[in-house]
């Protein structure tokens, strides 16, 4: 007996699970770009939300699951990329820049990041010049 693709099982995705990968896989994606080519960037991306799927109740259930899903999504495209490693407390503001970079503002940095605007601002306005990233001088 055949079966016809609509009798495939579906995976119903939680609500949330579905409104963060709508407001995050863009910007993740954009992130992900700045670092490496567009296949192995979308690679990543999909090894990241699948990674934040399989570990969602524990995420969510965190003191700040945005921010560690953005540090999660940092940490897999620093080893997915053949860059010097950067300093564990320059992380943020590597980010921060390349980020600003990219064109996004504080206050979607922020979010996107799960850290305090403040902190952002801070940050964001710092000016020691970050590491080069692909495609940027």
């Amino acid at each position: 007996m055949t079966h016809a693709a609509s009798d495939a099982p579906t995976l119903a995705l939680p609500p949330a699970f579905e409104a963060f990968y709508t407001l995050h896989h863009t910007p993740y994606l954009d992130y992900a770009q700045a670092h490496l080519p567009l296949a192995e960037a979308n690679t990543c991306i999909n090894t990241v939300f699948g990674t934040l799927i399989a570990r969602w109740d524990t995420l969510v259930g965190s003191s700040n699951p945005i921010a560690e899903a953005w540090d999660h999504l940092s940490r897999q495209v620093r080893q997915s990329t053949p860059q010097p490693p950067i300093p564990s407390d320059c992380v943020l503001y590597y980010d921060v820049k390349v980020l600003n970079t990219l064109g996004y503002p504080d206050t979607a940095i922020a979010a996107l990041t799960g850290r305090d605007p403040v902190q952002v601002r801070y940050l964001s306005r710092t000016s020691v010049v970050p590491p080069p990233i692909r495609g940027f001088p």
